[in-house]
């Protein structure tokens, strides 16, 4: 069972970030999360340059998340896409004429800007796959003009959407794959969007399928993660992909975070082949305390070895002998 840890946090302070890598491997996670923002790697592309190397010397592989890219995924910060904000044009139209702060993926100048972005990511820095988290789609039913003009028939509007967006997941993830063959495809899904699992099982290029069972955000019973988890899990298996579950350690207070044990065993119970939680993320009541005790957690799973490098002593070259 591997260990995925999200690092949303600043990479300003290289001294800083190298610390908390470090710690972050100890634990036994062998790749990282890191969201970026859309204007950030225009800002600061040695920072993430940086970054990511120091992520990668300490034997973690990075998965990038696209945070808030059109405001289709989630992100830590809740600002909004600048490709949105000047394109507006682009955004979700529901059936009475409102307009939401969401680009249509239907869309072909999104479309294609959000390809390149993805193409100039995987190719010019050291990551090992991208991440998409908790996309928006389908909750809206789009009558923007492309998807009236690709859907004329309004009562399938609702069926097109969706199975638009699962073409559109698709062609991202197969520009993925054409960037870097040996990139990583990731998806994470709060609960409420389990129903598109099977839909997503069926994408040839995405690899690893994720799943928020964030029961106390969410206000719900603890019970359902079970069933979260198992569904997450099996469907994963029928389809031969990797499941990752993810711990909530944000937005704690005591009590919650007096259940962080029992939520842990939970997920360890439904068998996936990944566990992901965040490092030092942001609203406990107690930070360091929550962090301490998903440390302890964390580490009762077997772990690989912590450093790729062989720590076994090298064995002296014979010297060929002389005539």
């Amino acid at each position: 069972m591997d260990i995925t840890v999200a690092y949303f946090h600043s990479l300003l302070n290289p001294e800083t970030v190298k610390r908390d890598f470090e710690q972050i491997r100890a634990t036994g996670a062998t790749s990282l999360v890191y969201a970026i923002h859309e204007q950030e790697e225009q800002r600061w592309s040695r920072d993430l340059e940086r970054g990511l190397r120091l992520a990668q010397d300490v034997g973690l592989k990075v998965y990038l998340s696209l945070g808030r890219y059109g405001n289709m995924f989630a992100g830590p910060s809740l600002m909004p896409s600048w490709y949105t904000f000047h394109h507006p044009q682009s955004r979700v139209k529901d059936r009475h004429g409102r307009y939401h702060d969401v680009s249509c993926f239907n869309q072909e100048g999104f479309r294609s800007w959000l390809f390149k972005e993805i193409t100039y990511y995987v190719t010019n820095y050291p990551i090992a796959g991208v991440l998409l988290d908790e996309p928006r789609g389908p909750d809206i039913t789009c009558f923007c003009s492309v998807c009236r003009a690709l859907c004329p028939d309004v009562t399938d509007l609702p069926r097109f959407r969706r199975r638009s967006m699962i073409d559109f997941l698709s062609e991202l993830y197969a520009t993925v794959k054409q960037a870097d063959p040996y990139a990583k495809t990731a998806i994470a899904l709060l609960p409420q969007d389990l129903y598109q699992l099977e839909d997503l099982a069926m994408i040839p290029h995405l690899d690893i399928l994720g799943c928020h069972p964030f029961w106390q955000l969410l206000h719900e019973d603890i019970g359902l993660v079970d069933e979260w988890g198992r569904m997450l899990v099996e469907t994963a298996r029928r389809s031969e992909k990797r499941s990752q579950l993810w711990l909530q350690n944000f937005s704690l207070d005591e009590h919650d975070e007096a259940e962080l044990e029992n939520t842990f065993q939970r997920l360890l119970h439904a068998e996936p082949d990944e566990i992901a939680c965040y490092y030092y993320w942001r609203n406990n009541a107690n930070p360091g305390s929550v962090w301490g005790n998903t440390r302890r957690l964390l580490q009762r799973i077997p772990r690989r070895q912590l450093y790729w490098q062989s720590t076994l002593p090298r064995t002296p070259a014979i010297q060929p002998v002389s005539d």
